[in-house]
């Protein structure tokens, strides 16, 4: 009893027609030419993956494009050859039929001593017992779903839409008369595109007799493929009809065809959905897009041989197969081309399919092939596959110009010499690729089981232990990062303030708030509004009183000169004696600056706020991060917040205070005050009279140097200051040079400049208090308050639920864990399976 030979094909499927979808044949091949193939019960297996059928699918005018699985017919005795000519022979450059080879540039020819003759008919039948091995273990390979990790060998059909895929594969799966067919559903990804963690082959339907039943059967299998949350079982009678939603346009899961009975050649392959370049009315845009990225997944492998199929019914330049594939050189040293439609050639065109099959144009590794299916006429008489290949060696004998090719060349011509050609190189390389399969596969198991070892779920004995310790770590090392430790050195992200520090980090911020502050200094002027001062002469002067009022020229506060100061002044005055002046006049003059302060109070804390939350969240999630699962990370940052929430609270109140202090001018800096007050309003005097035209004795008294007799110019003013700081200093009286400014006669606005002097001493007093409280108020009342050791952090988390069952809950492994734990899981089934597979052949 003759043993079975096997082949398998798997085909991804598209939502518009389903000779889109992806097969994989098992195909016997003959050996070599001149040898015979023994007829055998052999076993293909056809893979599709699968979109929705388009209505023209169900048309029985367009059976080319449908899987047809016609009855085996009886045999048809073929017509003697006789060779009649082709409209396609005028203006082509045909040869002479002769012996002579051509010159095949990059294509391979098969020698007679690739197999055994026919003479040797026991090594025939090892040879393909050998090679019916070598796809069986390839198909159980792919069966497990290794795919997914490795680049097992495979044969990929890929063309675009209508040029014959389905029609070709059909005319080389070898149909007879003992025939069954089987069906089922491979899913090895899940709705989204991600490999599931084992394989499922679900079979659908009963197991097929008759031929005519497959195509009815087929279209519903894709189906259920495209509706994978529906139950597989419910499509076998067309019940989904009922059931309302939207399919998937494509999957990369598989309808798989298993078929047995004599001549079913040895192959294994996928049968791609045909690129396309344009969608129909409602359909979309994102499918062009979508079927050649599948299809580029498919044919990037270096272990895939791609079965380019090229319709000659349509230029080549149009077909966008032919452009994905040959404009990759590496692509061209796996590709075989094949031919369709050759009877549909248009006139006095031959010749430039000739050319590519002489592998003068678009050369390729393995060469081109010709054949030709079924026409519309045959289609409607009815004509069987079977009778179909004899009318292509028909077609081929007595055509021109094929029947006029060399010996060499008519061995590319045909299905069955397709076929012979596949299977020889897909067995020689499943031949050559195992070892390397084997080795992967068990380094990859080595990995994975390493992986899965690292992985093990830890054994907890007092989970209520165990989370209690945790909490108090956790509160331990923030109390270390609130008390301050030292930076990283170099950080790699300058942001992560558990890095560069958090105390670091507050106190730029406390910088940046004492200088805003600074900025709402009063801008006084001590000249007139009306003085003729150009910009030179008004920068200098500027520069001048920056000698003892740092606060000039920062602009947060309107300028005020000194003319303006005095009129307020004067229309503040209600029964003043005269010569005095109201002490509402500074009032309102230092509430002008204060009154800025309590939004850049608040803001200061907002922004402290913002880095004390951002580092507390570092930390918990750097302490809880394989504690994420269960919830305790989560139930941390709920109470975490609480606490920060509450104590921002007391803060806020409190900033408001210190605000509303300010607002009502008092100190008892006493000496600070008069000090500041007294040297700017010196500073302000030696400006205004300088301006009034003393400004020659105003330089004097600034450049005078009491170890330089010509530093003021005139020897004799020099003699007369140094006389008389020194006959004051004899009375216990100590004074500088630039002091004399202020025994100049007074003016009408010398109590403005008092006003002003006092007004911006207080200031001075008021803005360095104020910007240290603030930052001392926040640090102790908001930081330090997070975590105190009354009513911090620490006893807020002990309020938790620290049940021995919560516990357990919290201690639950992380999602990605259990997501890595469970992919590798999958991962380790596949490669054992494999692994398993892979052992049985090799010891045969």
């Amino acid at each position: 009893m003759p043993k079975k030979s096997s082949a398998s094909k798997k085909r991804p499927y598209s939502q518009k027609k389903s000779t889109e979808a992806e097969m994989d044949f098992p195909i016997q091949e003959a050996p070599a030419e001149g040898s015979q193939t023994l007829t055998q019960s052999q076993e293909s297996s056809f893979n599709f993956v699968p979109g929705s059928p388009s209505p023209s699918y169900l048309r029985k005018d367009e059976s080319e494009l449908q899987p047809n699985f016609p009855v085996p017919p009886s045999r048809v005795s073929t017509p003697s050859p006789s060779r009649s000519p082709s409209p396609s022979d005028a203006g082509s450059d045909i040869e002479s039929t002769d012996e002579v080879t051509p010159d095949l540039p990059h294509q391979e020819t098969i020698s007679g001593a690739d197999v055994p003759r026919l003479a040797d008919e026991p090594r025939m039948g090892e040879y393909f017992q050998k090679r019916r091995d070598l796809l069986n273990i390839l198909k159980s390979l792919h069966s497990t779903g290794i795919q997914n990790e490795l680049d097992l060998p495979q044969i990929v059909v890929i063309g675009s839409q209508s040029v014959g895929k389905s029609s070709l594969i059909e005319s080389m799966s070898g149909y007879g008369r003992v025939w069954t067919c089987k069906i089922s559903l491979r899913f090895d990804v899940d709705r989204t595109g991600q490999p599931l963690a084992v394989v499922r082959d679900i079979p659908f339907g009963p197991t097929l007799h008759n031929a005519n039943d497959v195509e009815k059967m087929l279209r519903r299998a894709q189906r259920a493929i495209l509706r994978p949350d529906l139950d597989p079982s419910i499509f076998v009678d067309d019940s989904d009809l009922h059931v309302f939603g939207v399919p998937l346009t494509f999957s990369r899961n598989c309808v798989c065809i298993q078929v047995s009975g004599p001549n079913v050649p040895d192959l294994y392959f996928y049968d791609l959905p045909g690129i396309i370049a344009n969608v129909g009315d409602g359909g979309n845009v994102a499918d062009i897009k979508l079927v050649e990225d599948l299809a580029k997944s498919y044919i990037r492998k270096p272990n895939c041989i791609v079965l380019l199929v090229i319709s000659c019914e349509t230029d080549f330049e149009n077909q966008g197969a032919g452009r994905l594939v040959l404009k990759d050189p590496a692509l061209r040293q796996r590709t075989i081309g094949v031919l369709t439609k050759v009877d549909r050639i248009e006139f006095g065109t031959a010749s430039k399919w000739l050319r590519m099959l002489r592998g003068e144009d678009q050369p390729l590794m393995h060469g081109w092939y010709c054949v030709k299916q079924r026409d519309m006429g045959q289609l409607q008489e009815g004509v069987t596959w079977e009778e179909a290949r004899d009318y292509e060696t028909e077609f081929f004998q007595t055509t021109a110009p094929w029947a006029d090719l060399n010996r060499v060349l008519r061995e590319r011509l045909g299905s069955q010499k397709l076929a012979e050609r596949l299977g020889y190189i897909l067995s020689n390389l499943v031949s050559q690729e195992l070892p390397g399969i084997r080795k992967k596969v068990t380094t990859e198991l080595g990995k994975v089981n390493h992986r899965l070892q690292e992985l093990t779920p830890p054994k907890i004995a007092d989970p209520r232990r165990v989370v209690i310790t945790l909490l108090r770590d956790f509160t331990k090392t923030l109390s270390k990062h609130i008390e301050g430790l030292p930076p990283v050195i170099n950080p790699s992200d300058p942001t992560d303030t558990t890095a560069t520090g958090l105390l670091h980090s507050l106190n730029e911020a406390y910088d940046r708030f004492r200088e805003k502050v600074h900025e709402t200094a009063p801008q006084f002027r001590p000249w007139s509004t009306t003085a003729n001062v150009d910009a030179q002469t008004e920068q200098r002067m500027l520069d001048n009183a920056k000698q003892d009022d740092d606060a000039v020229g920062l602009g947060k506060t309107n300028s005020l000169y000194v003319d303006e100061v005095m009129d307020l002044a004067k229309r503040s005055r209600t029964r003043e004696l005269p010569g005095n002046y109201p002490f509402t006049v500074k009032e309102k003059l230092i509430v002008e600056s204060v009154r800025q302060w309590s939004r850049l109070a608040h803001d200061c804390f907002a922004e402290v706020k913002d880095i004390t939350v951002k580092h507390v969240i570092r930390l918990v999630a750097d302490h809880f991060k394989g504690y994420d699962h269960g919830g305790l990370k989560e139930a941390v940052s709920k109470i975490t917040s609480e606490q920060i929430l509450k104590c921002a609270a007391v803060t806020i109140k409190k900033i408001e205070g210190l605000v509303q202090g300010e607002c009502d001018p008092y100190t008892q800096n006493d000496e600070y005050f008069f000090a500041y007050k007294t040297r700017i309003l010196t500073r302000y005097k030696l400006i205004h009279h300088e301006l009034q035209g003393k400004a020659n004795l105003v330089t004097a008294l600034q450049a005078y140097s009491p170890n330089n007799s010509s530093s003021t110019g005139n020897s004799n003013q020099w003699t007369y200051l140094t006389n008389a700081i020194s006959n004051l200093a004899n009375f216990g009286i100590t004074i500088n040079a630039e002091d004399f400014v202020m025994l100049l006669p007074q003016h009408d606005l010398t109590p403005a400049l008092d006003i002003m002097a006092e007004v911006r001493a207080y200031f001075q007093v008021a803005y360095k208090r104020f910007g240290d409280n603030v930052p001392k108020l926040i640090d102790a009342d908001f930081v330090r308050a997070i975590d105190s050791s009354d009513d911090g952090l620490d006893v807020a988390l002990m309020s938790m639920d620290l049940s021995t069952e919560k516990c357990l809950e919290y201690l639950q492994e992380p999602r990605s864990v259990i997501h890595e734990r469970t992919k590798l899981g999958g991962k380790k089934q596949r490669l054992e399976a494999a692994q398993l597979q892979l052992e049985r052949y090799f010891r045969g």
